[in-house]
C-alpha cells in the first residue's frame, strides 16, 4: 500500500520506522529540505506546505495515495482530517476543531460534565483567586499566561499575551487548578479505552511547556477509572473513531483535571519514552487506525527511563552537553549543531535525552534533579 506522512521532522521519525518495517511504501511531505525524513525518504520526499489542505489534496489524489497518516504536528491531523481519502477512516474536520480549539472544547467538557478547569468570562472580574489565559489555537506553552484575577489590569496584559501568539486572536480565562501535571495515553476501540500509559509532565525551563518526563504508576485506581470514564463518554458524544487519544490532565487533590486532548502522536518522541519504558510498540499502533490495520500489542518489561528536552536557561552559543558523570544515559537525539544559538526558555533545543534508573526511587531522584537543572550544563 502506497501511503504518505504528513511530516517530516524528527519526531515523526518513530511512525515512519513503524511504516517502513510493516513493508508500506511511505512518502513524506513537507516544506523544509533539511527535515530528518525529506533527508531519510529521499525520492519518497514531496517538498510541500502541509497545511495547505487544498494543494495536499491535489497531490494525494494524483499521487494515488491509498492513505496519509497525520505526524506529531497539529497542523498535519487537522490537514489529513480534511482529506477526501481519508473521509471514514479518523475523525472528521469539525470534531478535530472540536477539540483541538481550547474553547470549544471547554464546552464540551462542561456539556458532559467531564471534570476539567471552568471557563470565566472578563466581565465576572476583578475576582478573587487565580486564573490562566491561554490562546484557543497556539501550542506548545506560546502565549500562556497566569495572573490573579483582583489585580487591576493583569487582565488585559493576560489577553494582549494570549491574542499575540494566536493565529485567531482568540482567547480563553480559566480557573488555575493546583497541582502537577500528567498525560493519559490510550487507544480508542469502539468507544471504550485501552492500553492506556500514565506519564508525569514536569517543566524546568519554562512554566508552560513540559521538558521532564517519565511513565509512572502513582495516580489511583480510583482517579484513573473516573478520568478514563469521562474520555469514554467524550468519545461518545464526539462519536470519535478509533486510535490514539491523548490526554494531558492536572492531578489535584479531589481527582484529574482534563487540560486538553489530542488525536495526534505527541511531539519530542514522546513515542519512545513508552517504548523505551514499557517494550510498547507506540508508533506503530498509533499509524495502525489510519493504514486501516488493527495491531495487537502489549507491553514488555519495565525499565525506569527518563526523556528530558536539552535547554538552556539563557541565550547562548551551543557549544555542546556537559552530563554529570552520575547520570546513566540511554540515548540522545542532537536538534542543533555546535556554534548555532541555544535560546532561553526553550526557545529551541538542544536534543531529546533519554536516561535510564536502576529503580523508581532513582528515577524519581533524576527527575528532581533535571527539574532543578541540576543534572547537566550546555556551552
Amino acid at each position: 500500500m502506497k501511503v504518505l506522512l504528513l511530516d517530516t521532522a524528527f519526531a515523526a521519525a518513530p511512525i515512519y520506522d513503524a511504516l517502513v518495517a510493516a513493508d508500506y511504501e511511505v512518502w513524506v511531505m513537507g516544506n523544509r529540505p533539511q527535515d530528518l525524513l525529506a533527508q531519510r525518504a529521499r525520492g519518497r520526499w514531496i517538498e510541500q506546505d502541509y497545511s495547505d489542505a487544498v494543494a495536499v489534496e491535489t497531490k494525494v489524489l494524483a499521487g494515488g495515495f491509498a492513505r496519509v497518516i497525520p505526524g506529531c504536528t497539529d497542523v498535519s491531523i487537522t490537514t489529513c482530517a480534511h482529506l477526501s481519502v481519508m473521509q471514514g477512516h479518523m475523525d472528521a474536520g469539525d470534531i478535530n476543531t472540536a477539540i483541538s480549539d481550547k474553547a470549544r472544547f471547554r464546552e464540551i467538557s462542561a456539556r458532559i460534565g467531564m471534570r476539567a478547569p471552568r471557563v470565566v468570562k472578563p466581565e465576572a472580574l476583578p475576582a478573587a483567586g487565580r486564573l490562566i489565559c491561554k490562546p484557543v489555537d497556539a501550542f506548545s506553552g506560546r502565549g500562556i499566561s497566569v495572573f490573579e484575577a483582583s489585580e487591576p489590569g493583569a487582565l488585559r496584559r493576560a489577553l494582549d499575551i494570549a491574542s499575540a501568539a494566536s493565529p485567531s486572536g482568540r482567547s480563553v480565562i480559566e480557573t488555575f487548578v493546583e497541582g502537577q501535571l500528567y498525560s493519559c495515553s490510550g487507544f480508542l476501540e469502539r468507544g471504550h479505552l485501552v492500553d492506556t500509559f500514565y506519564v508525569i509532565e514536569g517543566s524546568s525551563a519554562n512554566p508552560f511547556a513540559v521538558d521532564t518526563s517519565y511513565v509512572t504508576d502513582e495516580v489511583s485506581p480510583t482517579y484513573r477509572a473516573e478520568l478514563e470514564k469521562s474520555l469514554e463518554t467524550l468519545a461518545a458524544e464526539l462519536k470519535l473513531a478509533d486510535g490514539l487519544l491523548h490526554t494531558q490532565f492536572i492531578l489535584a487533590e479531589d481527582g484529574a483535571y482534563v487540560v486538553e486532548v489530542s488525536r495526534r502522536c505527541p511531539g519530542d518522541l514522546y513515542s519512545l519514552l513508552i517504548e523505551f519504558s514499557t517494550g510498547y510498540p507506540y508508533a506503530a499502533r498509533y499509524a495502525s487506525y489510519f493504514v486501516g490495520g488493527r495491531m495487537a500489542a502489549s507491553p514488555g518489561s519495565r525499565r525506569h527511563i527518563l526523556r528530558h528536552t536539552v535547554t538552556s536557561g539563557a541565550d547562548s552559543v551551543y557549544g555542546g552537553l556537559k552530563l554529570d558523570r552520575s547520570l546513566p544515559t540511554h540515548s540522545f537525539f542532537p536538534l542543533l549543531s555546535m556554534g548555532q544559538r541555544l535560546l532561553a526558555r526553550q526557545g529551541n533545543r538542544a536534543g531529546i535525552l533519554f536516561c535510564e534508573a536502576p529503580d523508581r526511587q532513582e528515577l524519581i531522584k533524576m527527575y528532581r534533579r533535571f527539574i532543578e537543572r541540576q543534572a547537566y550544563r550546555v556551552d
